[in-house]
């Protein structure tokens, strides 16, 4: 199991993908057998402690939003 650790903040995004080689069957057994967790700390000033736990097979990718307010389009 790997762990993934970060402070996070509204807007930024956590993507879970499964490394390439990796079976279908072999995915399902480890969800089976270790699953995913994902533990919220404190949040203060705009931001939590995200801890990710998932099997060491999956890679962790963080996208961080943008500094200041999101952007409304108007069309």
């Amino acid at each position: 199991m790997q762990i993934h650790v970060g402070e996070r903040r509204e807007g930024d995004v956590l993507t879970l993908r499964v490394l390439e080689g990796v079976s279908e069957s072999a995915l399902m057994g480890m969800l089976k057998a270790e699953g995913i967790e994902i533990v919220v700390g404190p949040v203060m000033n705009g931001s939590a402690r995200l801890e990710v736990r998932a099997p060491k097979r999956m890679l962790v990718l963080v996208e961080k939003a943008l500094p200041g307010p999101p952007e409304i389009d108007s069309g």
